[in-house]
């Protein structure tokens, strides 16, 4: 049984997405044109999509909001294993009481933070030039995470 298409989910406009992106970073700098908001059709499948790009100085986030039929994302999720050495690290973890899952990339200087907010909502955020997920965990606790989780239920 797959999922039902995203026009039957509760949440069908993307633009009500963009609040959630729209937050508060000290030293980062919302990039112009951004938060912005779509409807995505890509292979049958059709998903909501909200970004956000933040710049400090070369550092750089970017922050996907998905809702609707991302089964291939949330399953790339739940694959995700934890480990630790002298490439990288991956963990998983807690968010505001959401599942996520935080990893480094240690020599590329890149980091990520995946929280799942329903099995048809997933954040993604990706951070160049970061040792360390502390910026992306302070982004995410920005975002009012169980609004957005009654907002797509």
């Amino acid at each position: 049984m797959g999922l039902t298409p995203a026009c039957n989910f509760k949440l069908n406009d993307p633009q009500k997405l963009i609040p959630f992106l729209r937050v508060e970073l000290p030293g980062w700098k919302l990039a112009e044109g951004y938060p912005r908001a779509n409807r995505v059709q890509d292979k049958g499948r059709s998903f909501l999509l909200a970004e956000g790009l933040f710049s400090s100085g070369k550092s750089t986030i970017s922050v996907i909001i998905r809702d609707g039929e991302i089964a291939p994302e949330v399953a790339i999720f739940k694959m995700l294993k934890e480990s630790d050495n002298e490439k990288e690290y991956c963990r998983r973890i807690m968010v505001q009481g959401f599942t996520a899952v935080e990893m480094v990339m240690k020599e590329q200087k890149f980091a990520f933070l995946f929280i799942k907010v329903t099995d048809h909502c997933l954040i993604t955020m990706k951070a160049s030039e970061m040792a360390d997920t502390k910026v992306l965990k302070d982004l995410s606790n920005k975002i009012d995470l169980p609004r957005l989780a009654g907002m797509v239920k």
